[in-house]
């Protein structure tokens, strides 16, 4: 008998995903607290959970107008990593497989794409959440330790993120921005990161209900030359040197 996944079934305590989003929530206002007295820039407020946008812009040498690509954006401003840049005059594209999240994502950012990044172009299934920040592809979402709620699952368009870029044109990228629920690597994978050159990445490498995977990640990225020089709760920041 198949076995159905419910709260009791699996031992879930689902305080821990309420006390999640709490500490998500806590965190994005105390980073938005965090005003910039400079007049250099038009505007002043960062919006990203663990300060990573603020870390970046006062701590990495980047163009003032500078070419940002955002997988799994997300919502467009809460918790978001280039939501401080693109207001600054950056130019970039938010990606994202939830559509809800891209009806907001269009209503705020520039650029929009609907779509999953898959080494696999076509369709995939989509299990989206009632919970958006841990809406995954089905398979991604079978490797959790616990079921988060789902809406429903959708079939999405699937492309590697290079068709993506090649699309909107897309050269060297000043920021590489990468939160899609433990499947990180495999979008990495899909992209010509010798032709694009990414100064910064930003990859997150633990969700809450996944494996941490950030000693795969450290792995992969010290074959690269890339080295790791800021590390929050849930991501790593990662500098290009061969520029």
């Amino acid at each position: 008998m198949e076995k159905v996944s419910t709260m009791n079934s699996q031992g879930i305590k689902w305080t821990k995903v309420v006390e999640s989003v709490t500490k998500r929530q806590i965190n994005s206002l105390r980073n938005s607290l965090f005003k910039l007295n400079s007049g250099s820039v038009e505007y002043p407020r960062f919006h990203s959970q663990f300060g990573e946008d603020r870390y970046i812009y006062k701590n990495i040498d980047l163009p003032a107008k500078g070419v940002f690509v955002d997988v799994g954006a997300g919502h467009p401003t809460y918790l978001s990593n280039t939501y401080f840049f693109e207001k600054n005059g950056w130019t970039g594209i938010c990606i994202d497989a939830d559509p809800t999240q891209c009806e907001l994502l269009q209503q705020e950012r520039a650029t929009v794409e609907w779509a999953a990044i898959s080494s696999q172009e076509g369709k995939v299934e989509f299990a989206q959440s009632y919970f958006p920040s841990y809406s995954s592809t089905v398979e991604q979402a079978e490797k959790g330790y616990f079921r988060v709620p789902l809406k429903e699952v959708i079939k999405v368009p699937s492309y590697h993120l290079e068709t993506i870029l090649q699309k909107h044109r897309i050269g060297q990228i000043d920021l590489l921005d990468i939160d899609v629920e433990g499947s990180e690597i495999d979008v990495w994978k899909t992209l010509d990161y010798e032709k694009h050159k990414p100064k910064v990445v930003i990859i997150e490498y633990y969700t809450f209900g996944l494996d941490n995977d950030a000693n795969r990640i450290k792995a992969f990225f010290e074959k690269l030359p890339y080295r790791l020089v800021h590390t929050t709760c849930t991501n790593f920041i990662f500098v290009n040197t061969s520029l």
